[in-house]
This record gives C-alpha cells, structure tokens and sequence, in this order.
C-alpha cells in the first residue's frame, strides 16, 4: 500500500512538473448572433485572423502549438480564437487554452443551439469544414482557408495583409 501511495505521489509530481503553468484560466466570451460584426467593429483598422475550431478536430488540436508561436512573432495581427463547441464543453475548451499558452488572446465560444445559424452569419460559403481561418486586412476585407496551414503559409499571408 505504501509503494501503492508513493508511485501515486510520483505520477501526479512529474505531471504536475510537465504542464506548463499559465497565468491563467482562458476567458470565453459567448458567441451568439449578432457576435460576428461585433467582433469586426472592435477591432477596426487592425488585421485580424479568426481562427475556427472544435475539441473534435485532430488537425485543430495539432496546430495549437504553432498558434502559440504565432502569436508571440506576429503581435501586429489581432488572432482571435472561436470554439464551435458547445457551452457544456467549456472546461475542457478552457483547458486545451491553458495547456497551449492561448488564455491571453480572444477567445470565444458558440453559446446559441442554432450553430448553422452562427456559421452562415460568419460566412455563408462556409459549411462548417474544420479548422476554418480568416484573415482580414485592415479595412476588413477578407479571405477564408479551410484546413490546416504551415507555419509558412501564415508568414505568407499575414505580410500580404501588412502590404
């Protein structure tokens, strides 16, 4: 029993060593309608990437490390997190924020059942393809990319915004 305790002890030491301490739990604002243009007009003037994704998705969770990196050489763009998962998902979407350094951007999640209804207010071409990014320029004009990017590809565009 004691050797039982002290590995247990062990385990939960070395993972607790191993996670990154953040500074803090990732705020969620509610995405419901109406959100969208909200979330333009406040950040007029400034390029933006709307980066879309799900605890589902496999290619979303694999790309979260390189966001990270993103964000830290690229503090001119305004990279704004959307989960499409459902409010009761939100610890767990809060949590895979935490894990990766993301708590400090915007982060929003889908807080209305009619999520067909939130996706077409974002994009009526967009039929809810994961992980979904867009990238406006400074006056709002914008370019949607389903699927997943190299690191390269963001360098690529994020100068054509800044040009």
């Amino acid at each position: 029993m004691r050797l039982f305790k002290s590995l247990l002890i062990a385990l939960l030491l070395s993972i607790w060593l191993t996670t990154p301490a953040q500074a803090g739990e990732a705020v969620l604002k509610h995405f419901v309608s109406g959100s969208y243009p909200q979330l333009l007009e406040k950040h007029t003037g400034r390029p933006v990437m709307l980066v879309i994704w799900a605890t589902t998705c496999s290619t979303c969770m694999k790309k979260m490390p390189m966001l990270n990196k993103l964000k830290e050489d690229q503090p001119d763009v305004k990279i704004i997190l959307l989960s499409v998962d459902e409010l009761a998902d939100t610890k767990q979407v809060q949590t895979i924020l935490t894990r990766h350094g993301l708590t400090d951007l915007e982060n929003w999640i889908f807080a209305d059942e009619n999520a067909q209804r939130l996706r077409y207010e974002i994009d009526p071409q967009w039929f809810g393809e994961l992980p979904r990014t867009y990238f406006l320029d400074s006056k709002h004009q914008r370019e949607g990319i389903s699927g997943a990017l190299s690191y390269e590809d963001y360098q690529a565009i994020f100068y054509a915004l800044a040009n």
